[in-house]
């Protein structure tokens, strides 16, 4: 005998809607257009007033800052071109942080506008950064290896006549008046990358007039001559230490003759250089020395003889 045995299932329970939804794969519904436009607009704006205040909060922490190393100089020995230096470096780092910062935020936006901002800050920074960065770092180096200081004389590698006085030393540039008063800006990596001659290095600078002197005359009278011209110019120390006289070379027709004396004036030295030359000149001329060697006046007395040839005695007299 067979008993047919039969399992009942219980009947499922009716599926909820949020359930269907997700097996049919709808969607939550989406926001109308312009609800979606005042969102962006309103995200848009939060940025710039973010972007506003960042640039607001740099500016007062930077004065902030100034403040306090400024009330700090005095007792930190800090003169006028490290204030400057340190300045220029707050200034810099402050600004780096600033643009972080909001490129940081605006790439938060819509892929659109972050691939925009960071190409126009890419290409901005890519063209002008490497100069400047060069630059920052060789104005940290100047400030902190400091191998002149403000008001010192100095001279570059780069050009002999490129002489001045330093006005002014910041974290990029470097500011020098030149003797013919021209007002000079140099980059200071330019600086770094040439060597620098800082005539008001030392207490004392030395400096040097050279003078031709035929063999005949006497190298003792030659020598007084030179050491009274330069004791009698204004800014040269006459004694301690004292002018003196170098036998440079021997030319071929006379005897090269250098006269060195000491100045504490080393913003003045093309002057009083150039009045240690008139002295000599005066002195010279007083006593009877020629200053012309005989090549030269070999040479004038040739070109005067032909010009006579030329043009006739009388009519070139």
């Amino acid at each position: 005998m067979t008993v047919s045995e039969e399992i009942i299932m219980p009947d499922p329970e009716p599926a909820s809607e949020s359930t269907i939804n997700e097996i049919q794969g709808e969607d939550k519904p989406l926001l109308s257009f312009p609800e979606t436009m005042s969102a962006g607009v309103n995200s848009y704006w939060d940025s710039i007033i973010l972007t506003l205040a960042v640039i607001g909060g740099t500016i007062a922490v930077y004065f902030i800052i100034r403040f306090f190393i400024g009330k700090s100089a005095e007792s930190l020995n800090l003169d006028k071109g490290q204030l400057k230096g340190i300045y220029s470096i707050t200034k810099l780092v402050l600004i780096v942080l600033a643009i972080t910062i909001i490129i940081f935020h605006f790439s938060s936006l819509s892929g659109i506008a972050a691939g925009a901002i960071s190409v126009a800050a890419g290409t901005i920074i890519g063209f002008s950064s490497r100069n400047t960065i060069s630059n920052a770092i060789a104005g940290i180096l100047l400030l902190s290896s400091r191998p002149f200081k403000i008001g010192d004389r100095i001279k570059t590698e780069q050009s002999d006549e490129l002489v001045g006085d330093v006005i002014e030393i910041s974290l990029l540039y470097t500011k020098i008046i030149t003797v013919r008063n021209e007002l000079v800006t140099i980059p200071n990596q330019t600086l770094l990358q040439n060597q620098i001659v800082n005539y008001s290095g030392m207490d004392l600078l030395a400096t040097s007039v050279e003078v031709s002197i035929t063999y005949q005359n006497s190298r003792k009278v030659v020598e007084s001559l030179l050491i009274d011209s330069a004791k009698n110019t204004e800014g040269i120390i006459p004694e301690k230490p004292f002018p003196y006289v170098l036998i440079k070379r021997f030319d071929n027709y006379a005897a090269i003759y250098e006269v060195r004396a000491y100045t504490n004036k080393a913003n003045e030295y093309l002057r009083i250089q150039s009045e240690i030359r008139k002295n000599i000149y005066d002195s010279f001329q007083k006593h009877g020395l020629d200053l012309t060697v005989p090549q030269a006046q070999m040479n004038l007395d040739t070109e005067n003889k032909e010009l006579e040839e030329k043009y006739g005695k009388e009519r070139f007299r």
